[in-house]
């Protein structure tokens, strides 16, 4: 009793670290390791369970049952030992070499359901437990299944010395080299009608839960120093990432600043129409991430103007015709340069329509409301308020309330009536 009672103890813990590995397993399906995984400890929980079923001496059909259960379990190791160990060891098993172990296993498999020829329908008694007979068959198989595992077994213990130091394989070695010291016992036993250890009927049972622990121990472990790898490696993409966000803004403000130095009149003009864009922004409940591109289009939202000679960009005297040409194309210019660069992608747009007007008379498409982006006419909006704010070479500066004033005018025709309204009501606070 006390032996069937640790078995069940050995079947339960086994099959909880199963149930575990199952989780991870679909969580991670596109890791065939864990799969495997799943696979080994499956045939040890089964292989334990079957033990304590057959233990209680419940009766002949009980007994031809569970005993082929049992053997379908050792013999599943065929497959999974070496697919497992190929894991831990970081050679995965070539295509072939798995097809073969596979069709051995279910050949395996169908033999014990089908046919005597490795476990019979006879039960027999063997120290006063009742399993069923082995067939003609069992020996060869047997012997297959020694070799194969030992042949792994052996290769492990081969390459442990060219593994990292966090993927060394000794608890494994130690347990499964255990595992192996006990089955012989085990086969011993039955060979002269006794057990070789008094009253532990099945020492490979113990051998068996010795192996699955070990295996368990390197896979979770090994895994546990990989995850810990992808965390720092990932902690470092996400400071490189940072740096990266750094830099693309301050190139951002900087050719910014280069667009104030062409044109002195408008010095600081990109980094206020950004403050007022965000302030408008803001009110209206725009993402952050739309926030983010609404702050790059502030900054750039002048770059055509790099192309506009300085004599006209700061003429005093009324433009001629072919000079307002000029200052009318550096919307559709600006989207020409940006859209070299595949970080302002999302902002593309904005640029081309800031100078569209609600009523149809914008430039360059003679866009309607609705049809100018909701940024660009923010953005409109913020600049045309700094601009009025700002000294030009042809006017002074003017002071808040005229400014105030002259966007309510020009509201609803030139600019839209709602975002000029938030825009004046958030200057009010």
């Amino acid at each position: 009793m006390f032996f069937n009672e640790i078995t069940l103890i050995f079947a339960s813990s086994v099959t909880l670290l199963t149930i575990c590995l199952a989780c991870l397993y679909f969580k991670n399906r596109d890791n065939e390791n864990f799969l495997y995984a799943v696979l080994f400890f499956v045939c040890c929980s089964l292989a334990l369970y079957s033990e304590y079923h057959i233990e209680l001496n419940s009766g002949h059909a009980q007994a031809i049952f569970w005993s082929k259960i049992s053997y379908i379990a050792i013999f599943g190791f065929i497959y999974t030992f070496p697919a497992f160990t190929a894991i831990l060891t970081g050679k995965a098993l070539r295509k072939r070499t798995k097809n073969l172990l596979g069709i051995i296993t279910l050949v395996c498999f169908a033999f014990i359901g089908l046919t005597d020829l490795i476990a019979s329908n006879q039960p027999v008694t063997y120290l006063n437990v009742l399993q069923v007979e082995i067939g003609t068959l069992f020996p060869l198989f047997i012997a297959l299944l020694l070799i194969i595992t030992c042949g792994y077994y052996v290769k492990a213990v081969l390459m442990r010395k060219s593994l990292p130091e966090q993927s060394r394989q000794t608890p494994l070695i130690i347990g499964v080299a255990l595992g192996f010291l006990l089955s012989s016992l085990d086969a011993a036993g039955v060979f002269i009608g006794r057990p070789l250890i008094p009253g532990f009927r099945s020492p490979y049972i113990l051998g068996l839960y010795i192996v699955a622990v070990s295996f368990a121990w390197v896979f979770l472990s090994r895994y546990s120093w990989v995850f810990t790898s992808l965390t720092k490696t990932r902690q470092e993409v996400e400071r490189l990432t940072a740096k990266s966000t750094r830099d693309f803004v301050e190139f951002v403000q900087l050719i910014a600043k280069t667009l104030d130095a062409k044109d002195h009149y408008t010095a600081g003009h990109s980094l206020r129409v950004m403050d007022y864009a965000v302030r408008i922004a803001n009110t209206l409940d725009i993402p952050e991430h739309e926030i983010e591109l609404l702050k790059q289009a502030c900054l750039l939202h002048d770059i055509g103007k790099m192309s506009i000679p300085d004599g006209i960009l700061n003429k005093k005297k009324p433009l001629s015709k072919k000079e307002r040409e000029y200052i009318l194309s550096h919307p559709v210019v600006g989207k020409k340069i940006l859209s070299t660069v595949s970080e302002f992608k999302g902002i593309l747009d904005i640029i081309y329509a800031h100078h569209e007007r609600v009523d149809g008379k914008g430039y360059p498409d003679g866009l309607v409301k609705d049809g100018i982006p909701l940024l660009a006419r923010i953005l409109a909006v913020a600049d045309t308020y700094d601009a009025m704010r700002s000294e030009r070479p042809y006017r002074k500066a003017k002071n808040k309330e005229c400014a105030l004033d002259e966007l309510n005018k020009i509201k609803g025709s030139q600019l839209d009536e709602e975002i000029v309204d938030k825009f004046i009501a958030s200057l009010a606070q």
